[in-house]
């Protein structure tokens, strides 16, 4: 949820801001002065804007004071004649002045004057002062790119050493989704990251920036878009379906994406939206996203989401996150988020969380709390670990934690935990797994 969510909201509020910008913001140049600078700039590669009128720059005192340009603001604008300058300086600009507003109104000129002809020389200046590939600036200008030049832009980046194809797709879908899902539906199904890929990105990369552009044009198209996939059996539509989720979130937040969820269609989309609104949601006020995920905690769909709510609200109030679990319908939501919990209150107060284990009584419930306790607590005190994981009723389960309980155990005492395996009663694969685990890291 996390940089998704970042990806294309400053685009639009550059477009805004720009548009101020560009107004020019100089008080004593004239209409004659303004045409004849706009002139060498042109002949110097520099951009071409249309010159505001001498009426429209012409500024009383008494407007200046009624529209606060006597303020530090007004002033910083107006001591920075961005109409003055080409594309390399307010490249710089965007990304080395010490001021961060005069770097992100460079930055929104900038792209406020991109085009399809100048976007390569913008591309280059950016990369010339130095633009990170984890920069805003550096997605932004990409997403305006796939925008602006569609295919073109793409195909353009695949020749260049530095790239952003997600972003660029994103922006392309966005504005001309039909072309961009045909490129898309172009390329191998197994298309993986590695050699002789120049793409030099795999393919759910690119299909997650297709959703992402039609999510924020319109969450429906991509919901379909989606299910579409889901039909025709593709395995990663869940994470495509998060992208539609992570949008609708940062569009209206977690409240507004729960409600926009719970009128998706049942199954396993609907399962993932709500698993990464629940997420988010419950890290800011888990009570009310416990209230909300409760009317689906029966269905397998939401398992994920109520394990997110036990969890989040469990670092906050385990007692309480608990006690809701319990009531809840018995299924694998309720499994899982008592799981989940316990693996959060374990580190927290331990004795608390085991005193809790000891008054309830053995069911499947029971063995999942446990099992959570137990995996997450034999980082601290294995040993006391394996004997609550001992504790664990239904025998498949009980195996499998005593492993995941030994993995952390060799890892802290490899020494001690080779003589317990010797009696622990794993099968000699488990064994193998556990003494093997350290090679493979």
């Amino acid at each position: 949820m996390r940089d998704l969510i970042l990806t294309h909201g400053f685009w639009a509020i550059a477009m805004v801001t720009a548009f101020f910008v560009g107004m020019g913001w100089q008080r004593s140049a004239t209409a004659d002065r303004q045409k004849s600078e706009i002139q060498n700039q042109a002949s110097r590669g520099q951009f071409t804007l249309s010159a505001p009128s001498e009426t429209g720059m012409t500024r009383t005192k008494s407007n200046r004071a009624d529209s606060g340009e006597s303020g530090p603001i007004p002033k910083l604008i107006q001591g920075t004649s961005f109409i003055e300058m080409g594309i390399d300086s307010l490249a710089a600009m965007s990304l080395k002045d010490p001021n961060q507003l005069k770097r992100r109104l460079a930055f929104s000129h900038l792209l406020s004057e991109m085009t399809s002809e100048n976007a390569v020389q913008i591309r280059e200046g950016l990369i010339a002062a130095g633009v990170g590939n984890r920069d805003s600036e550096w997605r932004d200008f990409n997403y305006a790119w796939g925008t602006i030049a569609g295919e073109a832009a793409f195909s353009g980046s695949l020749t260049m050493e530095k790239v952003d194809l997600y972003s660029v797709i994103s922006g392309w879908a966005s504005t001309d989704p039909t072309n961009a899902i045909a490129f898309l539906d172009q390329l191998p199904e197994k298309l993986a990251y590695g050699p002789g890929n120049k793409l030099k990105t795999d393919r759910l990369d690119l299909e997650k920036g297709v959703v992402a552009g039609l999510a924020d044009r319109n969450r429906d198209e991509a919901t379909k878009y989606v299910s579409k996939l889901l039909a025709e059996g593709r395995s990663d539509t869940s994470r495509l379906m998060e992208t539609v989720a992570n949008e609708v979130i940062r569009q209206e937040g977690s409240i507004g994406a729960s409600n926009w969820a719970a009128t998706l269609k049942d199954g396993p989309l609907k399962g993932s939206a709500m698993g990464e609104i629940a997420e988010g949601y419950a890290r800011t006020d888990p009570a009310s996203a416990a209230g909300w995920i409760e009317e689906f905690a029966a269905q397998d769909y939401a398992t994920r989401a109520v394990a997110e709510v036990g969890k989040k609200w469990a670092e906050r109030e385990p007692l309480a996150a608990v006690s809701w679990l319990e009531k809840l319908p018995e299924g694998q939501g309720q499994k899982a988020g008592l799981n989940s919990a316990f693996g959060d209150w374990e580190d927290r107060d331990p004795i608390a969380a085991g005193n809790y284990l000891l008054s309830m009584p053995n069911s499947p419930k029971r063995d999942s709390a446990i099992r959570g306790f137990a995996e997450g607590y034999a980082w601290q005190d294995p040993k006391t670990a394996i004997a609550w994981a001992k504790d664990i009723q239904d025998p498949t389960i009980r195996n499998e934690s005593l492993k995941k309980v030994g993995f952390a155990y060799y890892r802290r005492k490899p020494e001690e935990a080779k003589t317990w395996l010797a009696e622990s009663g794993l099968s000699s694969e488990a064994k193998a797994d556990i003494l093997n685990s350290q090679r493979r890291r």
